[in-house]
């Protein structure tokens, strides 16, 4: 009993660590926030993020649709375009991290603030 708790809390670690290492990534979450208000063209997520270069939300969106977390659909033209949208699996986690940004807006203090109190 004992050995197969201890089995199932790192398959648990294991998976937690795989989803920290993808979503912990830098404008990974924001991506995914800006894709759960629906879908959206390369162009329109270029424009919305501010400060991400367009070869990193290309890799950023690349990562999230390996991992089955958008699905991105080539539109013929003219003009062309991509639009990304969330799969199933990638909705799946907005409840979650609408919850972790909640939790954020309460504890967690803004880098301005913190460098005044220093």
């Amino acid at each position: 009993m004992r050995r197969r708790l201890e089995e199932r809390a790192r398959e648990c670690d294991e998976r937690l660590t795989q989803a920290f290492t993808l979503l912990g990534k830098r404008w990974s979450g924001v991506i995914l926030g800006l894709l759960l208000q629906g879908p959206a063209r390369f162009a329109v997520l270029a424009r919305t993020i501010p400060g991400i270069s367009e070869r990193m939300l290309s890799d950023r969106l690349n990562e999230l649709a390996r991992a089955g977390l958008v699905d991105r659909t080539v539109l013929d033209g003219p003009p062309l375009g991509v639009v990304y949208r969330l799969t199933e699996s990638g909705r799946a986690i907005g409840p979650g991290l609408l919850r972790l940004g909640e939790w954020a807006e309460r504890y967690m203090t803004p880098p301005a603030t913190r460098r005044k109190k220093a």
